[in-house]
């Protein structure tokens, strides 16, 4: 799907007939990829899509990496440009794919994957907070995004379930 502003979503169908989704987001002299992670998603956001399919299963690095070099041929065919960003904010929760999405992330900044800057590289949560800690124990390079979604941990825990288990202090420490 193309909108007005060129942004375009794509459905890719895997190897056991799941589908996911990625999306361009062109902006100016840019073109950023959003990325999923999981066919579905465990989190159970209120407001989130993804969250009411329920979790199917996590994508593997060749699934991740395949999409990221797909949707930059789509970049290159449609934009003339390159991708010069990578979020990993599309289906499920990348850090409940942690070690696929590292190793994923780690190929992308390769030659052979795409030569990408870690620092174009975002992965984005809502706050899980040991792979949190995890990332800065394991001296990640690449940027991380939290959807906070409230500052409240009232309002958080209705919005966002995992925030009863990770409330916004657990959550401010670890980040």
């Amino acid at each position: 799907q193309k909108a007005k502003d060129g942004t375009i979503k794509i459905a890719f169908e895997l190897t056991d007939k799941q589908i996911i989704e990625g999306v361009l987001i062109p902006e100016d002299k840019r073109v950023t990829a959003c990325i999923s992670l999981q066919v579905g998603c465990s989190v159970g956001c209120r407001f989130c899509a993804t969250g009411k399919m329920g979790f199917s299963r996590n994508l593997s690095v060749g699934e991740i990496v395949f999409q990221v070099k797909q949707l930059n041929t789509l970049a290159e065919e449609t934009y003339n440009h390159h991708l010069s960003n990578i979020v990993f904010m599309g289906m499920g929760e990348p850090l409940l794919n942690y070690q696929n999405a590292m190793r994923a992330a780690t190929i992308l900044t390769t030659p052979e994957g795409l030569g990408m800057s870690p620092q174009r590289i975002t992965v984005s949560t809502v706050g899980i907070v040991p792979k949190i800690r995890q990332m800065a124990d394991d001296g990640v390079k690449f940027n991380l995004a939290v959807s906070l979604h409230s500052a409240s941990d009232k309002t958080r825990n209705s919005l966002v379930p995992v925030n009863q288990s990770y409330p916004l202090e657990k959550l401010r420490e670890a980040i």
